[in-house]
């Protein structure tokens, strides 16, 4: 049966909506009261088609199209972060007495491949040996105090990974999982980095037959993840036949995981470090020595917005409070900056709240109207292939790989996706049957709207919009 408020808002208050989306969530039991749209042709001053234009909704992810957008008219499409290391001194006869110092500014994607780099550069400057600790600097952002089981209980899980100046790899620990060691008695259990504050409990059974469902259910529990020294238990069974898996999670200190994955690289290369570490700031006397630049933002966006990282856009956006406001970067200068962008367009965007630019908030509002006028402006924007080029393509890659696969709308919609408990939403551009290019936004904030419903009336929208617009 349908709501009251879905009998009269279809009777009453649809004009326009098109038979087959009113149908479809009829089907999935689903209100047209909780459904925002703005859908506007890039070459029209009308919209199309529109649903509650001016409401407020939770748009999870969608969100990091303000961030994106911002980001690129304010930072640019070629801004690089760097990572600079520094000494107490020169390097004597290859040995540094004293402090080695690793000052991070924000980028969002230092991965371990990039601080091998940074220890090959060391190599070439003859340095085999820190005699002091490895200290280092965060102090380009201040993200504020956060606790990452805050959101959801689950501070293991690397959608809530909490931002800081220096980070390695996400703060993700990679946990290798394969079927047998050398000597085929037992599962392998790695974990990178080689942290020895992380315990890990290896209850893996190996069992005979093919790879399938049912002899590759390989798990890990995390005990104490937002602690200093957590314990990781492994366990549930894998296949001699299985090929070694990867998992990613969050576990233990981040600046642990930096020095572990440092030492660890640095001795590979013949070098020696005698301290541990220590969060600091650089001195001011402190020698330079070498850097990493990151790739591009246009890059990062890429990455960002494909796949939906949280934590990549919770950096962006601390950057662009620490870039224009100054050093330390905070969420409150962050806003700002959106703020200020968001005048000098000339938006007016009553109610619009934006806590960390990434989406994982309860507290993020937007209304389907303004996120349409950001795509128009977006559409016009000199940096328009940039943004266009980072958003997932339905049926064919990131979080819109799997939809629309068999439909002829297949490759023409490029939308940013965006899913929390009883949130589901699409930003983006459709490509439609005629050829005319449209901007689309779909917004629905409902009880259990994310489990698989939504997903349903957004394509049916979609399908509606490719085959008439």
């Amino acid at each position: 049966m349908w709501s009251a408020s879905f009998q009269s808002a279809a009777a009453a208050g649809a004009v326009g909506m098109p038979p087959s989306v009113l149908e479809t969530l009829k089907k999935q039991k689903l209100s047209l009261d909780d459904l925002g749209i703005w859908v506007q042709a890039v070459d029209s001053n009308k919209p199309l088609l529109t649903h509650l234009p001016d409401d407020l909704f939770n748009p999870a992810s969608v969100m990091k199209l303000v961030t994106s957008v911002v980001a690129l008219d304010v930072l640019g499409t070629n801004f690089q972060w760097t990572t600079r290391v520094y000494a107490d001194a020169l390097p004597v006869n290859g040995v540094v007495q004293g402090n080695l110092y690793i000052k991070g500014e924000g980028d969002p994607w230092f991965r371990s491949e990039d601080l091998w780099d940074l220890i090959r550069q060391l190599n070439d400057l003859g340095i085999h040996e820190v005699t002091g600790k490895l200290v280092l600097d965060n102090s380009y952002f201040d993200p504020g105090p956060a606790d990452p089981s805050d959101f959801d209980g689950h501070p293991e899980r690397v959608y809530n990974a909490l931002p800081q100046a220096l980070l390695l790899d996400n703060r993700a620990t990679r946990v290798l999982i394969a079927p047998s060691d050398r000597n085929g008695t037992g599962a392998v259990v790695r974990a990178w980095p080689p942290n020895s504050n992380i315990a890990i409990n290896n209850d893996v059974k190996l069992v005979k037959g093919a790879c399938t469902g049912q002899t590759n259910q390989p798990s890990i529990a995390v005990l104490g993840s937002d602690t200093s020294t957590p314990t990781l238990n492994v366990s549930g069974k894998i296949s001699t036949e299985c090929q070694p898996d990867q998992f990613y999670l969050v576990a233990g200190n981040a600046n642990d995981a930096f020095y572990s994955a440092f030492k660890h690289l640095f001795e590979q290369q013949g070098g020696k470090i005698e301290g541990t570490w220590a969060e600091g700031v650089v001195p001011k006397n402190a020698v330079y020595l070498v850097q990493h630049n990151s790739e591009n933002l246009t890059q990062y966006l890429y990455l960002q917005n494909k796949w939906s990282n949280n934590l990549m856009a919770r950096q962006i956006f601390l950057t662009l409070g620490a870039e224009i406001k100054g050093a330390p970067g905070t969420l409150l200068k962050s806003r700002e900056v959106v703020m200020d962008w968001l005048k000098r367009q000339g938006f007016s965007w009553p109610g619009f709240d934006i806590e960390n630019g990434s989406g994982l908030s309860r507290k993020e509002r937007i209304s389907p109207k303004e996120l349409g006028q950001l795509l128009m402006y977006a559409w016009h924007s000199p940096t328009m292939p940039e943004l266009m080029a980072s958003l997932p393509i339905a049926g064919v890659d990131g979080t819109m790989r799997k939809r629309l696969r068999g439909e002829p709308a297949r490759g023409m919609i490029h939308l940013k996706t965006g899913t929390l408990r009883d949130v589901r939403a699409g930003a983006g551009y459709v490509v439609t049957q005629s050829g005319r290019r449209y901007v689309v936004v779909i917004l629905q904030n409902e009880k259990n709207v994310q489990n698989g419903g939504g997903t349903k009336v957004q394509d049916a929208i979609l399908d509606w919009l490719y085959a008439n617009g």
